[in-house]
């Protein structure tokens, strides 16, 4: 895809398909997240958590309508929220970010890519449903994955370990979910975004991006049902 293409797709995402209530929710938050470093200039890494919040939200929106430039702000978000993460020791958080976040950007993008609505009146990706065995399968990666994970983080002298373990192993199922464009992703990033809005108590950027990402994974989940209808 030549750069002429890549700009008239980030264009269009950009300028094309928006509700009133989903400005109204984007708009809001970002100045809310602003505010946040505003009023609390003493935080750690504040500025990066500014752009991490900002960016988190935008691409969480994205994801939400089905838009493939969510990676575009997904990138701007993993590189920055990684550095937030490392400041405030959460080892899981940093290295979920640095070997799951950024990878799947580009990973994403091209799966993304060869799958999506090609109707006039729609720009969305492709949607899938998992099946019982798939269910199954990815319960058990979780139990297990959070067991190891967490026994790893304390060995390394990691911070909220038990949270930071279990999170870990939830964004990796639920970016893999993402990737492979099935709804229930948003089933994982809503629990996710329930522990992550306790692991960032302290940090009013991230917190409020957490806030934001909850209610937001609420709507991709009806919407991505939606998405998924269109597609059997």
């Amino acid at each position: 895809m030549n750069n002429n293409t890549l700009l008239k797709t980030f264009t269009h995402d950009l300028i094309s398909g928006w509700k009133w209530y989903e400005l109204l929710f984007l708009v809001s938050f970002t100045i809310a997240i602003i505010w946040s470093g505003i009023v609390n200039p003493y935080e750690k890494l504040n500025a990066l958590g500014i752009v991490a919040g900002i960016s988190g939200t935008i691409c969480n929106v994205f994801v939400s309508k089905g838009k493939i430039s969510n990676y575009f702000f997904g990138l701007i978000f993993a590189y920055s929220y990684f550095y937030v993460a490392l400041g405030n020791n959460f080892l899981g958080e940093m290295n979920t970010t640095l070997y799951v976040y950024i990878p799947a950007q580009f990973i994403g993008y091209f799966l993304w890519k060869q799958n999506m609505h090609q109707q006039v009146e729609s720009d969305a990706v492709i949607t899938k449903a998992l099946t019982l065995k798939g269910w199954v399968g990815l319960l058990s990666f979780m139990a297990i994955g959070t067991l190891l994970f967490v026994q790893t983080l304390n060995a390394f002298g990691g911070s909220s370990t038990g949270l930071d373990g279990l999170t870990t192993i939830i964004v990796v199922a639920a970016q893999t979910l993402m990737i492979l464009r099935y709804r229930e992703q948003w089933i994982l990033w809503i629990a996710l975004n329930i522990l992550s809005i306790a692991l960032w108590a302290e940090n009013s950027a991230m917190y409020l991006m957490y806030i934001a990402y909850l209610l937001n994974s609420i709507y991709g989940y009806w919407n991505w049902s939606k998405l998924q209808k269109q597609a059997v």
